[in-house]
């Protein structure tokens, strides 16, 4: 358990930091610089980054490094020039002006906050690093999952750009209610690798609802008739993975691309 902040304790990082996630309270992490220095990082798990700069003249300095690849300088002046009265101005600014910079201008939020808000079933919801995830029941025994996360870590300096990679993925579905799902879907595709033979009558049904689908692996299965088209996909759009020897629950969709496909895949079931 912390040690409570008080007017006495030592003006060091490690305790600034802890009034300012006392102030942010669950789910905020602190990292105090070893240094000497007042200075340090507060990060959550929904991906917010912020640099504690330092104290100079009375005023306590950071910085929001945002999912755009640009930072936000920020500066308070506290009630009180203790630990506490700095971590209590530093935890104020972060949830005043840093945090909602981030959030106005992060890609996976917005794509957490499409499909949490187009969702027609109970989900429950999680964030861990800056990803978040997103799982819920269908009818009929299906699963259904929801992943977002950004593209690349700006405080760290890894490569990549600004942005969120995101993918419904819904597991166990019926035939039935995949082809619901595909008919939904915009799979227009002008690839001439569509034009390929899907084999196995699960194949072309889903072929069917979506022509723009092109087979990717095919085997022969003797008793299932032959040759069996296990699995489709329309590039950045949607693959259809078939089980041919399982009922009813027979196959997953895996949504990627468009935020627009990807409500229109939770929305369909």
């Amino acid at each position: 358990m912390s040690t409570p902040l008080t007017t006495r304790q030592p003006l060091t990082a490690a305790a600034v930091l802890e009034a300012t996630r006392s102030v942010l309270g669950s789910g905020w992490m602190t990292f105090p610089a070893h240094n000497g220095q007042i200075e340090g990082t507060v990060r959550s798990h929904q991906g917010h980054k912020v640099v504690l700069r330092g104290v100079t003249s009375g005023n306590i300095f950071a910085a929001a490094l945002l999912p755009n690849g640009t930072r936000q300088e920020a500066a308070a002046r506290p009630q009180a020039f203790t630990a506490a009265g700095y971590g209590s101005a530093l935890g104020a600014l972060i949830a005043d002006e840093l945090a909602p910079a981030h959030n106005a201008v992060s890609p996976t939020l917005r794509a957490f906050r499409l499909i949490t808000g187009a969702l027609p079933h109970e989900a429950r919801s999680s964030w861990e690093y800056g990803a978040a995830t997103t799982v819920w029941k269908l009818p009929g025994g299906g699963r259904g999952r929801h992943y977002a996360a950004p593209l690349a870590d700006f405080a760290e300096g890894t490569p990549g750009g600004p942005g969120a990679k995101s993918l419904v993925r819904l597991t166990g579905l019926t035939e039935e209610q995949a082809v619901k799902v595909l008919r939904a879907l915009n799979t227009d595709s002008t690839d001439p690798r569509r034009r390929a033979t899907a084999h196995g009558w699960r194949a072309r049904k889903m072929k069917a609802a979506a022509p723009g689908l092109r087979p990717i692996d095919t085997y022969n299965w003797p008793r299932f008739g032959g040759l069996c088209t296990t699995s489709l996909c329309v590039d950045d759009v949607v693959k259809v993975s078939l089980h041919y020897g399982q009922r009813p629950n027979v196959v997953d969709l895996f949504v990627t691309g468009s935020m627009d496909n990807q409500v229109r895949a939770v929305t369909a079931l």
